[in-house]
Parts: C-alpha cells; sequence; structure tokens
C-alpha cells in the first residue's frame, strides 16, 4: 500500500487584483482554481488532487508561509517586503508574476514648490525638529520607511500608521507628506500631491513566495515533481506573455519568378521587426505546387503594422496565433534556480 502524499497548500488573496490575477494565470498555466463562490475560502484545482488552495488576505498570507502552514502564496512584493525582517523561513520564489505592478512612492503636497528630491527632506525635517515641530509620514510601510529613510539621512519624522486612504491625510493636517503605492499616479494628482525625485522606495508586483524548508522538501522530488511542473508551467506563460506565434505562407513558386526570393525578404522583415525563431520550409498547394512557410514568434502589437508589407513581399497568407507557452532548452528556469538556492542536488 503506497503512503499517501501530503498535499501542497496554496495561499491565494481572497479578493481584488492579486486574485484575479493569480486564478487567470493558473487557468492559463493549466491548474484551474475550482472555487464555489466568493465566500467560500478553500479551493481544489481541477485535475492536481495534491494542490489545496486557501484564501486570505495578503498580509496574512506571508505569515502563513512563514509558519509553514503554506508552502506557497501569492501576495504583493510591497507586503512581502514589509514583513521581510520577521519571515526568515519566507523566500521569494517568483519576484514578479507579470501583473499588479505599481511602486511605493513618496508623495508631497502640489503647493511644495521647493521640495523636488528626496534629499529635500533631509533639511526639511532638520527644519522641523529646530522648529519643535513633528514631521508627520502617513504609511501603511513603517517597516520600509524606515529603512529607506535611513538611507538618505532622514531621522527627524513620525510616522503615523493607517490602513485608509492616505491621500487626504495632508489636506486635513493628519499628516504633511504620504509614502503610499500607486501605479498610474491620477489618484496623487486629482488629491494634490506629487512624486518626488528619488522618493521610489520600492517597484512592486504580484510575487510568489514560499516557505524555505517545505520548498527544500519539494525541490527534492525532482523535475517530475510538482513544484517543478508549475513553476516550469509558469516559465512558459511568462515568456509567452505579448507574443504570437505567426505563420507566413507565400507561393507557389515559379521558376524564375520574382517571388523565389520573397521568403528571405519576408524573413528579413520581420527579423528588423524583433521577431524571434525564424524557421522556414517548404509547403506545396493543392495542385502539388511549391511554396514556402516561415514561422516566428512577434510581438502581437507589431502584427497588424505589418500585415500589408509582408503581403507587397510575396506572401499570401498570414496567421497569428495567441502563444500560451514558450518553452526554451537554453532560457533560465525558476525550479533549477530555485533548487541551486536552496542547495538541493538535481
Amino acid at each position: 500500500m503506497n503512503a499517501p502524499i501530503d498535499p501542497i497548500r496554496l495561499a491565494v488573496p481572497s479578493k481584488g487584483h492579486l486574485y484575479e490575477g493569480v486564478v487567470e494565470l493558473l487557468k492559463t498555466a493549466g491548474y484551474k482554481v475550482r472555487r464555489a463562490s466568493d465566500r467560500q475560502y478553500e479551493a481544489t484545482i481541477a485535475g492536481q488532487p495534491r494542490f489545496h488552495v486557501v484564501f486570505m488576505r495578503p498580509t496574512d498570507i506571508v505569515i502563513q508561509v512563514q509558519e509553514g502552514r503554506c508552502h506557497l502564496g501569492v501576495t504583493g512584493m510591497d507586503v512581502y517586503a514589509e514583513h521581510a525582517f520577521e519571515a526568515e523561513d519566507a523566500a521569494v520564489v517568483i519576484p514578479d508574476l507579470g501583473y499588479g505592478g505599481c511602486r511605493l512612492v513618496v508623495a508631497v503636497p502640489e503647493s511644495w514648490i521647493d521640495v523636488g528630491h528626496i534629499m529635500d527632506l533631509v533639511d526639511l525635517t532638520t527644519e522641523f525638529k529646530a522648529a519643535g515641530k513633528s514631521f508627520r509620514v502617513s504609511t501603511k510601510y513603517p517597516a520600509l520607511v524606515r529603512q529607506y529613510f535611513r538611507k538618505w539621512g532622514i531621522y527627524y519624522y513620525q510616522l503615523i500608521h493607517s490602513d485608509g486612504a492616505l491621500e487626504l491625510h495632508p489636506s486635513l493636517g493628519i499628516s504633511d507628506i504620504i509614502v503610499d503605492l500607486t501605479s498610474s499616479g491620477t489618484t496623487l494628482k486629482d488629491n494634490r500631491l506629487r512624486e518626488i525625485g528619488g522618493g521610489i522606495v520600492l517597484d512592486s508586483a504580484a510575487c510568489l513566495v514560499g516557505h524555505a524548508p517545505s520548498l527544500a522538501s519539494l525541490a527534492r522530488e525532482g523535475e517530475a515533481g510538482e513544484l517543478a511542473l508549475l513553476l516550469d508551467a509558469i516559465d512558459g506563460v511568462k515568456r509567452s506573455e505579448g507574443l504570437l506565434h505567426l505563420e507566413v505562407v507565400g507561393g507557389p513558386i515559379e521558376p524564375g519568378s520574382p517571388t523565389a526570393d520573397a521568403a528571405a525578404a519576408v524573413a528579413s522583415y520581420l527579423d528588423e521587426r524583433g521577431a524571434k525563431h525564424l524557421v522556414r520550409g517548404e509547403v506545396w498547394d493543392e495542385r502539388g505546387r511549391p511554396g514556402w512557410r516561415l514561422t516566428a514568434l512577434l510581438a502581437t502589437r507589431k502584427l497588424n503594422a505589418c500585415q500589408r508589407v509582408l503581403f507587397s513581399l510575396g506572401a499570401s497568407r498570414i496567421v497569428g496565433l495567441p502563444a500560451q507557452f514558450v518553452f526554451e532548452k537554453d532560457a533560465p528556469s525558476t525550479f533549477n534556480a530555485l533548487r541551486e538556492r536552496l542547495g538541493v542536488e538535481p
């Protein structure tokens, strides 16, 4: 009788863009999450009985991974970095899953025309201290702010930790400046705030983290193990983002006709457009006349701009299909890198 295989617990944000992004990523990678309703906090993955999905807050995910109750978790890099000093057993597996991009920035009132760079806060906070006033900074990330301000030599300030909407704090007199997440900067501008030079505390995105001892155990299962298969699938999906698998067909080729060199011209043009992995082959039409066929990977946004040129060069048919996976023999492997980092022998 075979011994039961331990489940792999994957913690996922219960709602919001982090939830939507990882569910879509996993689905594309072949790991479809089955969740009966938004109120259900456990789920399964179709065809993957070993995986057990649990839903919780991004901050709780870091804690549960650190304590080993969850083997893997998806959270924001900002959340992980804020708690990294107390989460020594939580390791980053994939720092950027390809969505949820934002940055943690220092933002000041637009009316502060003399404050344009983070270094200006060194003098300003010193002036506040000399005048017997507290320079107040509202943020959800006190640990990251302390670390960043220390780097720039900023020591005289008071942190106001809040999980609410920080953009109103300066206008309400709660704080002088804020350190908060932004993606486009629109919300800051709408509330008469602006970023300052040198004020990017952290570039953040959705990331995959794991419990280091559990990762080592899973890595020992080898390249056919569940961890390797999951990470390989995610690698393939990420490598395919924004790419089309392009097929360009031309012909039939009549001996001595100008179209005889069309394949070379099309290949040269696609290469100039940044196409990758160009491969040329031969095809025959229904009457047995020879033609040519080129396949390549091309950025989706570039296809519409080049279709007429391709026809003028001799193409007779162009097909572009979204690439779901791209695997390359010599491409970096997340699993191999993780195994090496954990000191697990292949």
